[in-house]
């Protein structure tokens, strides 16, 4: 009954997490969605592109949620391969950055935010209104989320499973970067899966190593997750997700293998164990928008050959940006526990 108990607390705490981050991302997405739509249709930098990702994945909370968005104006014809690719580099690193907020001890904010948004909610008429408020409810159920979270966990240090299971993958980080990869495909969230094993090592429960091939196979897992989501799609919306798949994954898998052979780990602990796993999640993600967001163009040509188009359609030309929104309300059932 104990393990049973803690396992209900802990698939708790992630779908009350879940849950947090798509209130924010359907309410950031009402209120502001067609102002990106527009900056990106009109974007030719790749740099700029990518900063237009970041920003959107700060406040949708979600790269997920944001590969969505960039696939339904992918598929209008508003967005092109190499603004997209860039914007969905930025977003990846937007969702780490997320996670460096998120990882500090918020829990003062929590009833504040609660107040604030719930006043703003259930007492506005006014509907701009109604959506801040239902944002700023999302950003405080997030906080309890994690709280409970970390509550948790918190047992494990008394126990010898992760210990052992934790020993496994440091000496087996293939094994350790499928389970990361594994859990944020089933969770649909990156940003829950990292915050989850930071919580884990802040408990003393596992140690950095192995945390790392988790947090660095939750890379492949995240972009798996847009893949998975647009797979009904056309074909012009899914290049930019099997590209950042394709990219995503093997890069994760090569610094990984490159970290571990010439015996790198314990030197990224520069700030503590937990915080390090962060800094590190970060630096990998702004090592990618840095070196392919500035040459996404050149990627073009290559994803192409990879995935010929049929004869063009000339309806979805003309179709607009607010066409591409509406068409990722209509799978919006199908994104409810999307995240990063």
């Amino acid at each position: 009954m104990a393990i049973l108990g803690f396992i209900l607390e802990i698939f708790a705490a992630v779908m009350l997490l879940l849950f947090a981050v798509r209130l924010v991302r359907t309410g950031i997405e009402r209120q502001f969605g067609g102002h990106f739509a527009r900056y990106l249709s009109g974007q030719t930098s790749g740099v700029m592109a990518a900063l237009a990702g970041v920003v959107l994945a700060i406040m949708l909370q979600s790269s997920a949620a944001v590969a969505l968005l960039l696939s339904g104006f992918a598929a209008t014809g508003v967005l092109g391969f190499p603004t997209g690719f860039a914007a969905l580099l930025g977003a990846d690193l937007g969702s780490a950055i997320v996670i460096q907020f998120l990882s500090f001890d918020l829990s003062w904010l929590e009833p504040i935010l609660l107040v604030v948004g719930g006043w703003l909610f259930l007492k506005s008429e006014r509907q701009t209104l109604r959506l801040i408020g239902r944002i700023i409810l999302g950003l405080a159920l997030i906080l309890v989320a994690l709280h409970l979270l970390r509550e948790a966990v918190e047992p494990l240090s008394d126990s010898d499973v992760l210990p052992a299971l934790a020993g496994y993958i440091a000496a087996d980080n293939l094994t350790g970067f499928l389970i990361g990869a594994l859990l944020a495909f089933l969770l649909h969230s990156s940003v829950a899966t990292i915050l989850m094993v930071v919580a884990i090592v802040v408990a003393g429960v596992m140690p950095f190593a192995p945390a790392l091939a988790i947090v660095m196979g939750a890379n492949l897992g995240s972009a798996l997750v847009a893949l998975w989501l647009t797979r009904d799609m056309p074909l012009d919306a899914r290049r930019v997700p099997v590209a950042n798949a394709i990219l995503r994954g093997a890069l994760a898998l090569a610094a990984l293998y490159i970290i571990t052979t010439a015996g790198l780990t314990d030197r990224l602990i520069v700030a503590g164990p937990a915080a390090s796993l962060v800094l590190v999640h970060i630096g990998f993600n702004l090592l990618l928008v840095l070196l392919f967001a500035p040459l996404s163009h050149f990627l073009e040509a290559p994803m192409w050959a990879l995935m010929p188009s049929p004869a063009p359609d000339t309806h979805a030309a003309f179709e607009t940006p607010l066409s591409a929104l509406e068409r990722t309300d209509s799978i919006d059932s199908a994104v409810a526990l999307s995240s990063m």
